[in-house]
């Protein structure tokens, strides 16, 4: 073990006040016994001693509770206890979630895990060793511009901000059971650090002409990834697995299908997300009998914004241009009536 690490609070500490197992006992068996590999399973023991108010907090978070899945699938009818659904959740779903030592200490078991420097604890954890090495296959690869001729994001290209700069609050959680990322109260917004270009007086032409009706992500957002068909089960030796039906670079805007007070726009972009209504059938059929109660293609602030975009070049760009905006002929029939709240029934005409 490191030098570096006795030195340091967490090296001062016992092996056995962090990971179980036996005192004092001479030889490794016993020793091991009762050993817990990752402590942060069991956060309320392990490390809510020294962080009692971080740990209460982030067992309310959606890193723990994975919550945007579960209140997705309940609202599609899909039933949680006891089910064949939840067998399949916990086989596909449930191992994303991530402990503290997984982000602090190691990187995520979903990803392979490893220690991230010995057994040092890092405090604030490598951005590329953990948070977009789990999201990365969408906001990683476009914040950072690894999708083929697109820049990374701004706020990284130029400004080198961490994920922690703005997701600060919800990693750890607010003591608060959300929904999903977009109904936490604490959730950063563009304008908190933009407040001069709020429009109505922002001197920005274009933002005060559009005033609350489209969302940052409308005009400054890029091209991003869009994922069809997720489908779930196990292969002939156990192993769970999971398959797409591909995934295709685009960029759409809908209706806004969360509005609130804090996002009143009328206009948004739109992800599509790999939902399917048979995705868990290897499990049982049916098994989400009001699949078209939720949108495919959702609410999205994709991390790829950029100041100078395609459809924020002139005014017809984006006005009249029918191949920027989510209509029924972007669907497949089977979709349509999930989104029928998001499909733009007229775009707006060229100026």
């Amino acid at each position: 073990m490191a030098p570096d690490f006795l030195k340091s609070t967490h090296g001062k500490q016992t092996c056995v006040s962090c990971h179980g197992g036996v005192e004092n006992a001479m030889e490794k068996d016993a020793a091991h016994k009762g050993l817990t590999r990752d402590p942060s399973l069991r956060a309320d023991k392990a490390c809510s001693t020294c962080h009692a108010q971080i740990v209460a907090n982030a067992g309310e978070s959606l890193h723990t509770t994975l919550a945007g899945f579960k209140s997705v699938l309940g609202a599609r009818g899909g039933q949680l206890v006891s089910s064949p659904l939840q067998q399949g959740f916990d086989n596909h779903c449930g191992k994303c979630h991530g402990t503290c030592g997984q982000c602090h200490v190691s990187r995520p078991t979903s990803i392979g895990g490893g220690l991230l420097g010995g057994h040092q604890f890092a405090k604030t954890p490598p951005m590329k060793e953990t948070c977009t090495s789990c999201h990365v296959t969408r906001v990683g690869q476009e914040y950072l511009g690894e999708n083929e001729g697109l820049a990374g994001d701004v706020h990284w290209t130029k400004g080198a901000m961490l994920c922690s700069k703005c997701h600060s609050s919800e990693l750890h959680g607010v003591g608060k059971v959300g929904d999903d990322r977009y109904r936490n109260a604490e959730t950063r917004e563009c304008l908190d650090c933009h407040e001069k270009s709020k429009p109505g007086g922002s001197g920005i032409q274009q933002h005060d002409l559009h005033g609350d009706k489209l969302s940052c992500n409308v005009c400054h957002s890029v091209a991003y990834k869009n994922c069809y068909s997720c489908h779930v089960g196990k292969d002939d030796k156990g192993v769970a697995f999971f398959k797409t039906e591909g995934t295709e670079m685009d960029f759409k805007i809908g209706l806004n299908p969360l509005q609130s007070p804090d996002r009143p726009y009328k206009y948004v972009t739109l992800r599509h997300a790999p939902a399917s209504a048979n995705a868990f059938d290897y499990y049982g059929k049916d098994l989400q009998p009001s699949f078209s109660t939720v949108p495919t293609w959702k609410y999205a602030t994709p991390h790829n914004i950029q100041r100078k975009t395609p459809q924020n070049s002139s005014c017809n760009a984006c006005h009249g241009n029918d191949k920027l905006f989510l209509t029924g002929a972007d669907l497949k029939p089977s979709e349509i009536e999930a989104n029928r709240a998001v499909i733009v029934p007229a775009i707006p005409l060229a100026r």
